[in-house]
């Protein structure tokens, strides 16, 4: 049944919508309006669901798979689960927190987790609103380097980032082990660090082993665009959402504001003239009917 699609949709992409930045103006009755617009999408191996300098016509919730992306200056990271694709996603982000001034890099060594026994555990790197992910590990020595564009804001130029610590299992949702948090800064050396994770009760469920850099991009890493090519490196589930359908949304929240009611109603009442008021004055009700001709009385 389509109530039944629509609860399937918005439990899986949901949280994808509401933590976007590009719908961070609208409500959850938007969302949920457009959640209604979805289509279960699969990537093959090697599809483009965005090119840089190229129109992007959809935005996409990753739900399972490989995808990776790559910036303008050939930085490349792996799409975490639940992350929205497309240009506009990007550009919103980059308009709400400005475009990366800082190169960070985390080399994971080796990690240890007490919870992680019925999957293989990876990491997601959150950095404000943007995250990539480890590749999925089957041994404690992990031995991944990943690297990050971030904006530093601090005056002491320090920087903090989120691990969340997932476990993937087969045929069933991703669990979450763990979460954790780094700081670093310019002058960090790169030092072996160890990040306690600690599960959403508080009790310590592991640790991850570290080295980590922050460093101001050259001129030649610096990015200029927000866009990102973003391919699909196997078959991949996605969901789908026509930027159509969003800009039929806003078009229509946009009518919504407006405080002239008359200006709200579609056209059809051709040869039908209403009196309209441009100002905040109350909207004469009093509406006359042409009824000429149709043996009816003004007066009912």
């Amino acid at each position: 049944s389509s109530s039944l699609r629509s609860e399937v949709l918005s439990h899986f992409s949901f949280d994808s919508l509401r933590d976007c930045t590009y719908f961070d103006d609208i409500s959850d009755g938007a969302i949920f309006s457009l959640i209604k617009n979805l289509e279960p999408y699969l990537a093959v191996a090697g599809e483009k669901l965005s090119v840089i300098g190229e129109p992007c016509y959809d935005l996409y919730v990753f739900q399972k798979g490989s995808v990776r992306t790559k910036d303008a200056t050939g930085a490349i990271a792996n799409v975490a689960e639940g992350d929205m694709i497309g240009h506009l996603a990007t550009q919103a982000k980059s308009h709400k927190e400005g475009l990366p001034t800082h190169s960070l890099e985390i080399n994971f060594i080796s990690a240890n987790f007490s919870k992680s026994k019925n999957g293989n555990p990876y990491v997601i790197v959150k950095n404000g609103r943007y995250r990539c992910r480890s590749l999925i590990k089957s041994t404690r020595n992990w031995m991944e380097t990943i690297d990050m564009k971030v904006k530093v804001e601090n005056a002491d130029n320090s920087h903090k980032t989120e691990l969340i610590v997932k476990e993937w299992r087969k045929r069933q949702n991703h669990v979450v082990v763990g979460y954790g948090e780094i700081i670093v800064t310019e002058s960090s050396l790169g030092d072996v660090m160890v990040c306690p994770i600690h599960d959403d009760r508080g009790r310590n469920v592991g640790t991850i082993e570290l080295r980590a850099k922050l460093c101001r991009l050259s001129a030649s890493d610096a990015l200029t665009s927000h866009e990102m090519t973003s391919t699909a490196l196997s078959f991949s589930h996605l969901y789908r959402l026509p930027i159509s359908a969003d800009k039929e949304l806003r078009k229509y929240l946009d009518l919504s504001r407006r405080s002239n009611f008359v200006e709200r109603i579609p056209q059809v009442w051709e040869g039908t003239e209403v009196e309209k008021d441009s100002t905040d004055a109350a909207v004469d009700w009093d509406l006359s009917i042409e009824t000429e001709g149709l043996g009816l009385s003004n007066n009912v």
